[in-house]
């Protein structure tokens, strides 16, 4: 008869299988505090005059992308909402090859940061807070 427990003495080592769907939630939950400190990069990037614009938008694009992903599968829809309006308003910005579409990124941003924000229970700088997105 097999073995179900590793002997006395002996410490089993854990396999992916002892990974649960709520240990990986968790950290997902770890990792949105590094996000938050990543957006405010690609925040400051777009700004810069070392990063070009269209490579600015394109990391904000995956960035986004990513995130979006990550927040579905974890049921956070206003998250993954939020991600997918930075990660259209990216593309369409890199797609135009100019700044024009900076307003609509730097309107996603925020509302992205606060969004990450209000999950990790930190407090935004006044730059970032959550405004609404102007009709056009």
């Amino acid at each position: 008869m097999p073995l179900t427990e590793p002997p006395p003495g002996r410490v089993s080592k854990p396999t992916l299988l002892d990974v649960t769907y709520e240990d990986v939630r968790q950290s997902f939950l770890l990792r949105l505090q590094n996000d938050e400190v990543r957006l405010a990069m690609l925040r400051g990037a777009l700004g810069s005059a070392e990063v070009s614009p269209a490579r600015a938008f394109a990391d904000l694009e995956v960035f986004a992308h990513r995130l979006r992903g990550a927040a579905a599968v974890f049921n956070f829809p206003e998250l993954r909402d939020a991600a997918k309006g930075l990660e259209l308003a990216s593309a369409v910005a890199a797609a135009e090859h100019s700044p024009m579409g900076e307003p609509l990124v730097q309107s996603a941003v925020r509302l992205l940061a606060t969004r990450l924000a209000r999950l990790n229970g930190s407090t935004l700088s006044s730059d970032a807070e959550e405004r609404p997105v102007p009709a056009n």
